[in-house]
């Protein structure tokens, strides 16, 4: 595996960034970079992401075009267990409440509210756009 390649998989495995070779055609090159979610949540620019891509590069290529793809992070992405207790104090509702509003069992908001299960991100774009509303 050359410098290039191992460079690739090292971006993708720590910051979830993903480049390519789109198009090759007449000396000139197009390359794709972009960064999805990470753990951590933290996530270049789009020129952060191309100065990666040209210093990987232009050993390579002399002739070349960079296309970045920054992730952007949905509203609903910081809900989390501290949240959703904020959210119900703020709002004076209870569980069970809350529960029979979304249909949804009183045992799934309470491991969420307590933090004991994770909340996926369906249930995330569930209840903050529950709170939103109102």
């Amino acid at each position: 595996m050359d410098v290039i390649q191992k460079a690739i998989v090292r971006y993708k495995d720590k910051y979830n960034i993903t480049i390519r070779e789109v198009k090759k055609d007449e000396g000139r090159v197009i390359i794709e970079i972009s960064q999805d979610k990470t753990l951590d949540n933290k996530y270049l620019s789009a020129q952060e992401l191309r100065e990666i891509a040209k210093s990987l590069f232009v050993s390579v290529h002399d002739n070349f075009h960079i296309g970045a793809i920054e992730y952007v992070p949905l509203a609903h992405d910081k809900v989390d267990f501290k949240w959703l207790k904020a959210q119900l104090a703020d709002h004076s509702m209870k569980i069970k409440t809350l529960a029979n509003t979304l249909g949804i069992r009183k045992s799934i908001i309470a491991d969420h509210h307590s933090g004991n299960k994770r909340i996926t991100n369906e249930e995330q774009a569930m209840y903050y756009y529950f709170f939103k509303s109102m």
